[in-house]
């Protein structure tokens, strides 16, 4: 299962297939829940925000980093990654339960704790419960991601807008273009989404390094135009 925050093509696959492969050692009292397909849809937890920050229903995502990759959904049982809580703003009882995230191999995750993130995604990119398609060609799928933090003491932020591809696009050499030859955007870590954009302001840390960037026609470019 994709994780959303892996859109940004910023964060490490490694880092969360270490996370992955550690889950016993994480939290060795979470169980799957065998009935989620069939109770989703009745479940609270699909209205609202939740206590990671996600609104499933409105497409809407508000909290720190971390919190945003925890809560997200990567299996058919509907289970939060790992099975970590949502970190609280209490560093002290946080790492008093999961000790590990001390460790230097997980430096990167646990900074995300002090870094904002608000998302927007439409609802063929993942649905009111949280469940992702196959694939997002031919979609009109988009998605936007407004980090925000302090480096060096100095605020930052990056705003990013993500769109899928359509089957007449093509890829060279990770600049995408459509039919008439006309550049849609950056490649991104999935073959069917496409960086359309990037707005930086401030000097963002590792590993949120890309140049603010503007595809030449334009980020909403016809069927791209962002749009349920």
């Amino acid at each position: 299962m994709k994780k959303l925050l892996l859109f940004t093509g910023m964060i490490s696959i490694f880092l969360l297939v270490n996370v992955s492969c550690n889950r016993d050692e994480m939290d060795e009292s979470f169980e799957l829940s065998k009935s989620f397909e069939a109770n989703k849809q009745n479940n609270s937890k699909y209205t609202g925000f939740n206590e990671f920050g996600y609104n499933w229903q409105a497409h809407h995502f508000n909290g720190v980093v971390m919190n945003a990759i925890f809560g997200d959904y990567i299996d058919e049982n509907g289970n939060p990654a790992m099975g970590l809580d949502p970190y609280n703003g209490d560093d002290e009882a946080y790492l008093a339960k999961y000790p590990w995230l001390a460790l230097e191999e997980y430096q990167m995750l646990w900074s995300f704790r002090n870094i904002h993130l608000v998302m927007h995604w439409s609802k063929t990119l993942i649905s009111d419960f949280g469940v992702y398609p196959d694939n997002w060609f031919n979609s009109g799928s988009w998605i936007t991601f407004h980090y925000s933090g302090i480096n060096n003491h100095k605020n930052w932020s990056q705003f990013q807008k993500l769109v899928a591809a359509r089957s007449s696009d093509e890829l060279i050499n990770g600049i995408w273009y459509d039919r008439n030859g006309n550049e849609l955007g950056y490649a991104s870590d999935w073959p069917d989404l496409i960086i359309v954009q990037i707005n930086t302001t401030g000097e963002p840390p590792f590993p949120f390094t890309s140049d603010s960037y503007k595809n030449s026609t334009s980020p909403g470019l016809g069927n791209h135009k962002m749009k349920n």
